[in-house]
């Protein structure tokens, strides 16, 4: 009977660890043209562009106090450019195996004429309304970016990827995850080790290639599209609802051209179908 106060105790005390919140906020005045860099050990990052000379960050960590102490929350201005920061600065090694549970949110707003890097170790990453380059790399969480005017590259170690709207080039890649690349006009290239792939190009092709090793693949042209293809499939068949002019064709593979040919259309899949679908 007396080891149940005990351990409510014990979990009170730990409940109350964990309820420390550590936060910044910043606003910088800047010109449009400028960057912004986001380094963080383990945090979800929001960026949005809106029609304003200034960059906001609001941050905020969770976690217990020792933690948020090892904590560092920082935003710098450097010219037009602004530099976040959320890391631990105490390292752990395996003389001091104690985890760290804190829970990092990161929310930044732009002018929209502006390049973006966001780098995390873990966390969802999610872009909107800009217009400049974007590097989103998370080693933890999906990752989105809609309504981007520039090119977009997306990493994720293990999550799905969202690329919606986008005039630019596109490359995604993930190792655990579903990709989506959604009315693009750009350079097409998305590949995951473990999901469907599902693609639409909007305007002339610039080149596409799309991989997965575990799903199925769709990708959606106008039906002026030119292009050379290639579509290769171990576990499944392939459809086409576009006139092509076939040049080789057995068991899982077809080889051809769309429209008289012209740029790279390279469709690979180890485990499902793949369904070339014309846009409305």
């Amino acid at each position: 009977m007396t080891r149940y106060p005990a351990i409510a105790l014990v979990l009170l005390a730990a409940g109350s660890a964990q309820a420390a919140e550590k936060t910044l906020e910043r606003t910088f005045t800047v010109s449009p043209g400028g960057a912004l860099i986001v380094d963080a050990d383990s945090a979800s990052v929001r960026v949005s562009g809106t029609p304003t000379n200034q960059v906001t960050v609001r941050m905020s960590a969770r976690g217990s106090d020792d933690d948020l102490a090892t904590t560092k929350l920082d935003a710098v201005q450097n010219g037009d450019g602004v530099t976040v920061t959320m890391r631990r600065t105490a390292k752990v090694s395996w003389f001091s195996p104690r985890s760290w549970n804190s829970e990092g949110n990161i929310e930044i707003t732009v002018p929209k004429q502006y390049g973006i890097n966001v780098h995390t170790g873990g966390g969802d990453v999610s872009l909107t309304g800009t217009s400049g380059s974007a590097a989103l790399h998370t080693s933890g969480g999906d990752i989105s970016a809609r309504n981007v005017n520039g090119n977009v590259e997306a990493k994720t170690s293990g999550g799905g990827i969202l690329a919606d709207t986008i005039h630019g080039d596109v490359d995604a890649n993930t190792s655990g995850g579903e990709v989506r690349l959604l009315h693009v006009d750009g350079k097409i290239k998305g590949q995951t080790s473990g999901g469907d792939v599902q693609c639409s190009l909007v305007g002339a092709n610039r080149g596409i290639q799309v991989s997965t090793s575990g799903g199925s693949i769709r990708l959606t042209l106008p039906q002026a599209t030119a292009g050379s293809l290639e579509a290769s499939t171990s576990g499944g068949e392939i459809s086409s609802e576009l006139a092509m002019l076939t040049s080789e064709q057995r068991d899982g593979y077809t080889k051809g051209s769309l429209n008289g040919g012209g740029q790279p259309i390279s469709v690979r899949t180890s485990g499902g179908d793949i369904s070339l679908r014309a846009a409305n």
